[in-house]
């Protein structure tokens, strides 16, 4: 059984689907593109463990300052931190990446800039890629066998979400 959630939309625009992972990816596709959107607990993961960091750097900066302006000035930044990350955090979750997938593409939509659409004139058949960003980041990618194309899909998408969408919609692995 598969769980699609239907927003709402403009007239004449076809029904957007959100696919639920858990509920796996059983039954034929229905109309508009079928969404995965960056996972839930890997983004509050990570911004709930830098909230934790600079709280920890927070206490113990007030606590360990020995005189008033070292304090003012431990608490104002570790505040001021906090609240990025915090906003950051409430932004990212309320306006997650997503991958739009048919059965003719791909489409990765990030929060902000360019879109990346792997098509499926290149082949249907897709492969996972990890790629480099640079020392010890790695991020996964997503590719059509036979292609130099690589769509980068950042850390926040996880594999057991993504393939099984693109598999009810069409694309091997």
């Amino acid at each position: 059984m598969r769980l699609m959630y239907v927003t709402r939309r403009p007239a004449g625009q076809a029904p957007t689907q959100h696919y639920d992972s858990r509920m796996g990816a059983g039954g034929p596709a229905g109309l508009g593109p079928t969404i995965v959107a960056e996972g839930r607990w890997q983004v509050s993961v990570l911004f709930g463990f830098l909230t934790l960091a600079f709280a920890v750097v927070l206490v113990r900066g007030v606590t360990g300052a020995q005189t008033t302006s070292g304090r003012v000035a431990v608490l104002v930044l570790c505040v001021v931190l906090l609240a990025v990350f915090i906003s950051a955090w409430i932004r990212t979750l309320r306006h997650p990446a997503r991958l739009e997938i048919t059965e003719d593409a791909i489409r990765y939509v990030p929060r902000k800039g360019q879109s990346a659409t792997l098509s499926g004139q290149q082949g249907n058949e897709l492969y996972f890629v990890r790629r480099n960003r640079g020392g010890r980041i790695w991020t996964l990618g997503l590719a059509i066998m036979g292609t130099d194309t690589v769509m980068d899909l950042g850390i926040l998408f996880s594999r057991t979400a993504v393939r099984p969408a693109c598999l009810a919609r069409g694309w091997r692995f």
